[in-house]
């Protein structure tokens, strides 16, 4: 346990109710790789302030980082019931539908973020995947070649790319 992480601890045993201390030590043990005291942590944030969507979209992508779907998606949709164009939390979800091969659920929610920025890098990537995945190449190169051009340095995208090159040559 590092110097800040103790220096944490105490304040939030003085100041029990301040989110922002909570906020801070769940990302310190997120940073340190303790991802259940991270997640601990930011149960205590949405417990003391459960309005904030970008709050809960946090604690979902500690649950997705700790390989715990359900609840992540429980989070995400919380942080999603409060703000509903909060695109990183649709992203987030369809990495998580990516994951779990559920490739006609990652693509919905990729699509809803496109709706709300066509651009996202991020979404783009996953929809590109989900083309993948689903063997509809043609859309795939489109989407993931979209995603290069709007940032040249997106590695996985590349890679993605990739991969349908070569099993549109089979």
């Amino acid at each position: 346990m590092n110097d800040k992480i103790r220096e944490l601890i105490k304040l939030s045993k003085c100041f029990p109710e301040d989110v922002n201390n909570w906020i801070q030590l769940g990302y310190a043990y997120f940073q340190e790789g303790n991802i259940n005291k991270g997640i601990d942590c930011y149960l205590k944030v949405v417990d003391i302030n459960p309005n904030d969507a970008i709050n809960w979209h946090n604690l979902g992508y500690m649950y997705y980082e700790a390989e715990d779907y359900s609840n992540a998606l429980i989070s995400l949709e919380k942080a999603l019931k409060i703000n509903p164009e909060l695109t990183i939390s649709l992203v987030e979800m369809s990495s998580i539908y990516l994951d779990q091969y559920k490739f006609q659920d990652a693509m919905i929610y990729t699509k809803k973020a496109l709706e709300i920025d066509p651009d996202d890098i991020d979404a783009l990537t996953n929809l590109g995947s989900c083309y993948y995945n689903l063997k509809y190449y043609d859309k795939a190169i489109k989407v993931l070649n979209k995603v290069l051009v709007l940032n040249p340095k997106a590695d996985f995208a590349e890679k993605i790319l990739k991969m349908v090159e070569e099993h549109r040559k089979k």
